[in-house]
């Protein structure tokens, strides 16, 4: 495959374009190191994965879509090491946690997750979260426009929309109910746009999709109230996007 037609090569442009302008924005050395060890941390792992099964050696796309994900989603403050192992983490789920040569868990959100456990740290989506809509400012039209650009790939080529689409239906809903004031999230439209429908962990059947999508949205509201929050101190986490997305994958894993 002409290595320009690959959706993950896509995906991977627009997310590097959505980390140049959190750079631009937010410039310092340790953003600029985050993107080096979430990306060669990634591919490196795959790499060596594949070699250690035999397997045919490839361009590894997804693990550098992988990378590009952690680099706007962990946390900055994290020391570089871990960053590396939150990635080595996030391929291990790829290559080895499986199920009918189809991954279980997201990647990514399997390796931020399990790395929340190790190093007590919290996500920060620092990559995407300055990326607000605000019509009253025009220089913040065009970031917002390159963070919703991911969709032209999970929505159009991978054809996951019903995913997304119910996944924010639902969502805003529970926003309206609890009078929330600010519904272009940009922390829930990257998540929605690039995390949700992976394309290797959610169902291939529309009714489904539509079921998957309405349950993450659910999901992650309910254990947003204090009653579920021995959820998120379980798996040392305040993230209940990245944790939902991963019981939803659990459940569902079957159900392809």
């Amino acid at each position: 495959m002409n290595l320009a037609r690959n959706p993950k090569i896509q995906l991977a442009i627009t997310l590097f374009f959505i980390y140049l302008t959190s750079l631009f924005n937010n410039f310092s050395t340790q953003n600029l190191l985050i993107f080096i060890i979430s990306v060669v941390s990634c591919i490196i792992s795959d790499l060596v994965f594949l070699r250690i099964g035999k397997k045919p050696m490839f361009f590894p796309s997804a693990a550098l879509v992988i990378g590009l994900i952690l680099t706007l989603v962990v946390s900055p403050n994290l020391p570089l090491f871990a960053i590396s192992i939150i990635g080595i983490l996030a391929v291990v789920s790829k290559n080895f946690l499986r199920f009918n040569s189809r991954h279980i868990f997201n990647p990514a959100a399997f390796g931020l997750i399990i790395g929340s456990l190790f190093f007590e740290h919290t996500v920060s989506w620092w990559g995407v979260s300055s990326q607000q809509f605000r019509i009253q400012n025009l220089e913040f039209i065009i970031p917002f426009l390159i963070l919703l650009s991911p969709g032209l790939i999970s929505q159009y080529r991978i054809k996951r929309f019903r995913i997304t689409l119910f996944f924010l239906v639902v969502y805003f809903i529970f926003q309206i109910i609890f009078n929330a004031k600010y519904f272009f999230d940009p922390t829930i439209l990257f998540f929605s746009l690039v995390m949700l429908p992976e394309p290797m962990t959610t169902p291939n059947n529309h009714t489904r999709q539509i079921i998957f999508g309405t349950f993450i949205a659910v999901f992650s509201i309910l254990i947003s109230f204090p009653i579920f929050h021995f959820l998120l101190l379980t798996f040392n986490s305040s993230d209940p996007l990245l944790l939902s997305l991963l019981i939803g994958n659990l459940i569902f894993f079957k159900l392809k």
